[in-house]
């Protein structure tokens, strides 16, 4: 961990505005929009709807689904027990994010008809066991059913846990606060991307480690003007947290916290900006509350990192350059290119 810094200063520079791709993951956002525009009215206890990190129902019940599809989430080269294990951590990030602890796992777990089924289903339980223990999350129960023998192993969680203080949300940041980022994220986009990932990298990607502790203690303390969980990297999240918020946010690249094994690799922006899976806190807060942010940094052992400013208008830019396409959208027509590889 780096010692503290000084109060940061808005990253400055001129900036190049995003053009029309600022909003990620279209197709996404149509599919969930099928879903939802068939509600009936919202019930009173509905305490944050759909759109966030987690709903909260009853006031304080944080709720959360995430599903890891074989092929899609991983693949061949995915240890089983990574894999049980990430499915955990995935959930554990969103419920933090939204300032919740997360308290109990319901799993439910799609695997191939073939021998070696049992074999394979224990490792998935091992890294499950691991994570739930890491976490202090109980498993209450699930489903288990099997799919054809050239089908996909599939995993989905479902999360829930009380949120420490109000329940934290996307919305919220106002011109002139600062987005702050945990971590270093890219160092699993490296571990994704990369044709032979050093052994940090991989563990980045199979094994993420949410700063659960610093997300729970700083909502506590009421930091955050909004916040969300970093999964889906910066050029896909950033525009999410600006867009709930209705405000415009500026990145800029120089203020990024690379890992050091990403400093000389000449894809680093590319990892950090579009690889995603790094289950960090992005987050605003106001300017006047930075050196309470490092601190609280310090206390938990995590890195945070001022990497833009919130300003008024609409959107996302870059300092710089333009707003990177995300290298990875679920229900893209026409996919982007093969992200490249070091």
């Amino acid at each position: 961990m780096e010692p503290p810094q000084p109060e940061p200063e808005p990253c400055d520079g001129s900036d190049v505005d995003a053009d029309k791709r600022t909003a990620a993951n279209d197709a996404e956002r149509r599919v969930i929009a099928r879903l939802l525009d068939r509600r009936g009215e919202r019930p009173p206890w509905v305490t944050v709807d759909a759109g966030d990190d987690c709903a909260v129902v009853h006031g304080a019940t944080a709720l959360k689904v995430d599903t890891l599809v074989e092929g899609t989430h991983f693949d061949a080269r995915t240890p089983d027990e990574a894999v049980g294990y990430k499915v955990v951590a995935v959930c554990v990030s969103d419920l933090g994010a939204a300032g919740a602890r997360p308290e109990w796992l319901m799993l439910s777990l799609t695997l191939p008809r073939v021998a070696g089924v049992e074999h394979r289903a224990d490792a998935i339980a091992r890294g499950v066991s691991e994570a739930c223990d890491a976490f202090g999350v109980y498993l209450v129960g699930g489903d288990v059913t099997g799919s054809g023998a050239d089908g996909r192993a599939m995993l989905s969680a479902s999360m829930g846990g009380t949120c420490v203080a109000t329940p934290r949300r996307r919305s919220g940041a106002r011109p002139g606060d600062l987005l702050w980022v945990t971590g270093t994220p890219g160092l699993a986009g490296m571990g994704w991307m990369h044709d032979d990932p050093p052994p940090e990298a991989l563990a980045a990607l199979h094994r993420p480690s949410p700063p659960l502790a610093f997300a729970l203690a700083s909502a506590c303390r009421g930091l955050a003007t909004a916040a969300m969980d970093l999964s889906d990297g910066l050029a896909s999240d950033v525009p999410r947290l600006a867009g709930a918020s209705g405000v415009r946010v500026v990145v800029d690249p120089g203020c990024l916290p690379l890992h050091d094994l990403l400093r000389d690799d000449p894809h680093a922006r590319r990892y950090a900006m579009c690889g995603g899976d790094d289950y960090e806190l992005l987050f605003t807060t106001d300017p006047a509350d930075a050196r309470a942010v490092l601190a609280l940094g310090e206390e938990h052992g995590v890195r945070v990192t001022a990497i833009g400013v919130v300003e008024r208008g609409e959107g996302v830019s870059l300092v710089g350059g333009t707003w990177p396409r995300p290298a990875f959208e679920h229900f893209e027509a026409d996919p982007p290119p093969e992200p490249e590889r070091g």
